[in-house]
């Protein structure tokens, strides 16, 4: 059984030997994990590939177990950074982000533009007309940053304007009317 794992499918893999025993392992900001290979494989090591190759069917078990463990810690890695969703709703608000030099201005209905600069621990913000997703790797990081957006424009009570939890269901309170 031969098997190739090019180095272009994870975000960043590193191969080297520790103790004599070939080892792989993928790194993502703070968070790094392990994978040793089977000493009876056979590999050879190419400018974008690794090519495995298992000979008995003792070894060839090894190596689909191997592979196994190595595809689920591609995938823990890329499952490892956490997501906020939030809305802003009001007519006039706008998102909008430049993550080239880090900053998010918001037209929340003041007379300025509310800028905002982006920590290095938020790894990403999209937005889309009002819906905004940030992703970060430190989940009470991301926490701290949300809330920190969210005072800047608290939905208020009689029309929902503001920012808010996407799937937050807030109860409206009734305008009385003469």
């Amino acid at each position: 059984m031969v098997s190739i794992i090019n180095y272009f499918d994870f975000k960043e893999l590193t191969v080297g030997r520790l103790n004599g025993k070939v080892y792989f392992s993928v790194n993502e900001k703070d968070v790094t994990k392990f994978v040793f290979l089977p000493e009876n494989i056979f590999y050879e090591f190419g400018s974008t590939f690794v090519k495995l190759e298992a000979k008995s069917e003792l070894s060839t078990i090894a190596l689909s177990s191997f592979l196994k463990e190595l595809d689920s810690l591609k995938k823990s890695v890329d499952e490892s950074n956490f997501k906020k969703k939030l809305r802003l709703k009001g007519l006039g608000f706008r998102i909008t982000v430049d993550m080239s030099i880090r900053e998010l201005v918001l037209k929340l209905g003041y007379s300025h533009l509310v800028k905002v600069n982006i920590p290095e621990y938020i790894i990403n913000i999209r937005s889309k007309k009002n819906l905004m997703l940030i992703e970060s790797f430190d989940k009470i990081a991301l926490g701290d940053f949300v809330k920190k957006i969210l005072d800047l424009r608290k939905a208020d009570a009689y029309k929902g304007k503001g920012f808010s939890g996407h799937y937050e269901k807030k109860k409206l309170k009734v305008i009385k009317k003469k």
